[in-house]
């Protein structure tokens, strides 16, 4: 992955979609629009959490220290997470307000509101196919997810203002908005389990210790025992396996260790292996 193409990605979109969230937000209020101004919101958290993608991507590349062993990647989880929090606090208010304007609707110009709708689809199109292939990234993800919503949410208000149009049931309006939100729901949801997942040192690959162990009795007869498997993850894409290993003879032989790691990233795709001999005692 080009990290060089990813940031140049990242500022491109972020330039873009601050401009229309400007002329999203001053036309949702204009034109007295609760589905606009819910789009707008999100919008916002979208140019937030871009913001914080485009941080975590340079602090990741910093490289290990004295601190941070593990090097600065981890970073990324924490703006996934970060992300995930902030659409809740959203979700919260958006509920509310779609509430009261579905006791008491409100009339809007829905003509105005359909184009200003067009050209937040057009954007959020073109930010969904510039993040697209980089949405493996967990930083990446968080801010592709919310694009992907900003555009689905888009939709839902080119549909009710058409149907507006045609019908002035103003109630439309905020009916869009409360299903823009369940969009967004779902899927920040999945962001902050996993983010939580990897922060709490979980196995998002799912791999089992005894199929490592298998796996190694199988293919390295000098292998007498296998203990204390342990499997973390920096981010979803860099997993990390440590183990302690005894082998049938009490020499420690650097080629048969260099030879257990580099077959046991092939195998199961870890970033890094770390293999401690030990002595039965």
């Amino acid at each position: 992955m080009d990290k060089n193409e990813i940031a140049l990605n990242l500022n491109l979109v972020f330039s873009i979609t601050l401009i229309y969230f400007f002329i999203e937000l001053i036309g949702g209020f204009y034109y007295n629009s609760l589905a606009l101004i819910t789009d707008a919101s999100f919008m916002a958290i979208n140019i937030l959490g871009q913001i914080i993608a485009i941080f975590a991507e340079k602090l990741s590349k910093r490289p290990a220290d004295d601190w941070h062993p593990f090097g600065y990647e981890r970073i990324k989880v924490i703006s996934a997470l970060f992300n995930g929090i902030l659409v809740g606090f959203v979700l919260f208010y958006i509920f509310i307000d779609a509430f009261k304007r579905i006791v008491n609707p409100e009339p809007i110009e829905a003509d105005k509101v359909l184009i200003i709708a067009i050209i937040g689809l057009l954007v959020n199109a073109f930010g969904v196919y510039k993040l697209y292939k980089h949405s493996e990234d967990i930083n990446i993800k968080g801010a592709f997810i919310h694009i992907l919503q900003d555009l689905l949410g888009s939709v839902g208000v080119i549909i009710s203002s058409v149907i507006i149009k045609f019908t002035n049931l103003y109630l439309i309006d905020a009916l869009a908005s409360i299903f823009i939100s369940f969009l967004v729901a779902y899927p920040t949801y999945l962001l902050i389990k996993d983010s939580i997942y990897i922060l709490m040192e979980g196995n998002p690959a799912k791999i089992k210790k005894e199929d490592i162990s298998k796996f190694l009795y199988s293919h390295f007869p000098f292998i007498a025992n296998i203990k204390d498997t342990r499997i973390w993850a920096l981010t979803p894409d860099k997993l990390i396996a440590l183990l302690r290993v005894r082998t049938k003879d009490k020499n420690y032989d650097r080629e048969k260790i260099k030879l257990i790691k580099e077959q046991l990233k092939k195998q199961f795709g870890f970033f890094d292996v770390y293999i401690e001999l030990y002595e039965e005692g």
